[in-house]
């Protein structure tokens, strides 16, 4: 069995668009850097992505988080909040699970969720 590896957020902006990407494992240790990070893009009026793709665990203590995340980014019309989780991950498994997808939207890419109508088609 793998070595579990410790939950780290990265950051990236380009403009009001924010990027959020969660690494490792993620639980109620790591939750609060998750919804600090949300607080920080959603006070400064932006665009969020979050991307999973690289996280190897998530508990209900992020998807919390998550829906939080969703609620300051109602607050004003122009945030947004999306996902970014692979289908066959455990993350998206617990997103579609708790129907959380239809509440944010979420996407299999960074690349269809960057697209300007949103990966649809």
């Amino acid at each position: 069995m793998p070595k579990p590896r410790p939950g780290t957020i990265g950051v990236s902006q380009d403009g009001h668009l924010w990027i959020l990407a969660v690494h490792g494992e993620h639980d109620l240790a790591t939750m609060p850097s998750l919804r600090d990070e949300l607080e920080n893009v959603f006070d400064a009026g932006s665009r969020c992505i979050v991307d999973f793709t690289d996280a190897d665990f998530i508990d209900s203590t992020v998807l919390a988080a998550l829906t939080y995340g969703h609620a300051r980014a109602a607050e004003k019309q122009k945030d947004t909040l999306a996902i970014v989780a692979p289908t066959g991950g455990l993350p998206r498994h617990l997103i579609t699970l708790t129907a959380l997808d239809k509440l944010i939207p979420t996407y299999e890419s960074r690349t269809e969720a960057l697209a300007p109508d949103g990966g649809d088609t």
